[in-house]
């Protein structure tokens, strides 16, 4: 049976129509998919290509994210691109290579965060520093836990804010990229300068857990008394570093 060229019309334009909103699909159709701890203000652009001006997190303002997606890749099940966010306090862009899940890698992750509750409300209020992360790759597995790390944690100028000011030092960790055979990641800590000699690891485990153990040595009198406090006044070794260890979810 032949078709008639009228249907054959409707039917390219139907096709045609599909293609354009797939090419095109307004991001702002997807607003009430985001997670709920997530808000933004204004969506534009499309699903692929397109911005979020005024992004927030738990009430916090992060500023304006910008997203350049691959929708070839997506029809392989995958969400591949680059992802920026920029604002006061915030300052991130990365490579991205998950599945729909968010099991997959971040490549080429660079970022800042300053550690100011009137600029982020959800950080602790008697904290300040700045923390910037030069990451190359980052694998992520299910349930957001991380299987490897390559590149380095910088937390800068930490200090102790409020009646008692206290300058807590800068401080680095760095990760090798490798992958252990119980599934943890390892990363060496170090101080970069100030009052505290830190020699130590930090392991993240599975279940979205981390232990950061080693050795601390005030480089001060002052520093060296609250180190005293801090590991509640355990004995030095001959060396005079102090052991410590503390730990935490992610």
């Amino acid at each position: 049976m032949k078709r008639s060229p009228l249907v054959l019309t409707v039917i390219a334009g139907i096709l045609v129509f599909l293609v354009i909103l797939v090419l095109y699909l307004p991001a702002s159709w997807f607003a009430g998919a985001l997670p709920a701890q997530l808000r933004c203000n204004d969506l534009g652009g499309s699903l692929w290509q397109g911005e979020c001006n005024g992004l927030s997190y738990q009430g916090s303002n992060l500023g304006d994210a910008t997203w350049n997606l691959s929708l070839g890749r997506a029809f392989s099940g995958r969400v591949a691109g680059d992802v920026a966010v920029r604002g006061n306090a915030v300052n991130l862009n990365a490579d991205l290579d998950t599945n729909f899940s968010g099991v997959g890698e971040l490549r080429n992750l660079k970022a800042n965060l300053v550690m100011d509750p009137a600029l982020l409300p959800l950080l602790p209020a008697q904290q300040r520093g700045i923390l910037a992360a030069d990451l190359a790759r980052v694998e992520v597995g299910a349930g957001g836990a991380l299987s490897a790390v390559e590149g380095s944690l910088e937390l800068r100028d930490f200090r102790q804010a409020g009646p008692q000011p206290m300058d807590l030092g800068s401080y680095q960790v760095v990760f090798d990229g490798a992958k252990s055979a119980n599934s943890t990641v390892v990363g060496k800590v170090r101080d970069l300068g100030g009052p505290f000699i830190v020699d130590a690891t930090v392991t993240l485990n599975p279940e979205r857990s981390y232990v950061v153990q080693g050795y601390i040595t005030g480089r001060t009198a002052e520093a060296e008394r609250t180190v005293r406090e801090l590991t509640l006044g355990a004995t030095p070794d001959t060396s005079g570093r102090s052991s410590f260890s503390f730990e935490g979810t992610y």
